[in-house]
């Protein structure tokens, strides 16, 4: 086992930007969704998947990883950790015939993911909670598979949000996520999630670079400046000021950074 103060990147300060009430008011302001997914659709192309209308980087290419090494059967439980409004898992469980369980610490997204769930996957086959990355508040061994789409960088201890998807896995159950890895030294980064996995109790079975993320990413960025004007005019003066800090400070590094979509196993 890796000593987990010598792991970069396992614990980190987290922004005090980032929080539930945060993400609460993304969630409830139907024109941030509208502005956000019509410039990641021109930013992603033929890859944006339309329907799940994300909020992350998910794609059409990400989705189907998800269901080729989930390896979920009918009736199985996937958990969703932070889920938000669950497009990524409710396509998962719809294309696998799994049932899924999401978790997220925004009471906004997880009732948004409620009334999602009856068209996508009819009656009594999804549910949802609030929770968190560390502390999802499931049973112990209740998940066939575990996934965990652009959120598992929000834990302040990384290897904690692993351990917490070992804990709620059932033996030879499956966790996924994607993430970014950059050998830049920043505090926040990660060089390697292998001995993250490994310290959280998990084996990784693999480490897949997700093909055009880089661009797409890069695109996505230009697009939030070259708009910058209208999101002020449409969502205000902090919201606007977000972004172009984001796709300044990020843009960038991204040169140093690489997408990646692991795949771990419990034991």
């Amino acid at each position: 086992m890796v000593e987990p103060i010598d792991i970069p990147g396992a614990i980190v300060p987290i922004p005090s930007t980032i929080t539930a009430d945060a993400f609460d008011q993304a969630h409830t302001d139907a024109a941030f969704g509208t502005i956000m997914a019509r410039m990641a659709r021109e930013a992603y192309g033929d890859d944006y998947p339309e329907e799940v209308d994300p909020y992350g980087m998910s794609t059409l290419w990400t989705l189907r990883a998800f269901v080729d090494e989930l390896k979920l059967a009918k009736g199985e439980t996937l958990v969703d950790i932070a889920c938000g409004r669950a497009g990524v898992s409710l396509w998962v469980v719809r294309e696998t015939g799994a049932d899924l369980v999401g978790v997220d610490w925004s009471p906004v997204g997880v009732a948004a993911a409620g009334k999602r769930a009856f068209t996508w996957v009819g009656e009594g086959r999804a549910r949802f909670q609030v929770g968190d990355l560390v502390a999802t508040g499931l049973p112990d061994e209740c998940a066939d598979a575990v996934l965990c789409a652009d959120a598992i960088f929000f834990a302040s201890d990384r290897i904690a949000a692993v351990r917490e998807a070992a804990r709620i896995l059932r033996p030879g159950g499956r966790y996924a996520f994607t993430a970014d890895e950059a050998k830049d030294g920043h505090p926040r980064s990660v060089p390697d999630w292998h001995p993250i996995i490994e310290a959280g109790g998990l084996d990784v079975v693999s480490r897949i670079e997700i093909p055009q993320w880089r661009e797409q990413l890069t695109r996505l960025y230009e697009i939030w400046l070259e708009n910058i004007d209208e999101v002020r005019e449409t969502l205000g003066e902090d919201a606007a000021n977000e972004l172009r800090d984001e796709a300044e400070s990020v843009g960038p590094t991204l040169v140093n950074r690489t997408g990646v979509l692991y795949v771990a196993q419990r034991a």
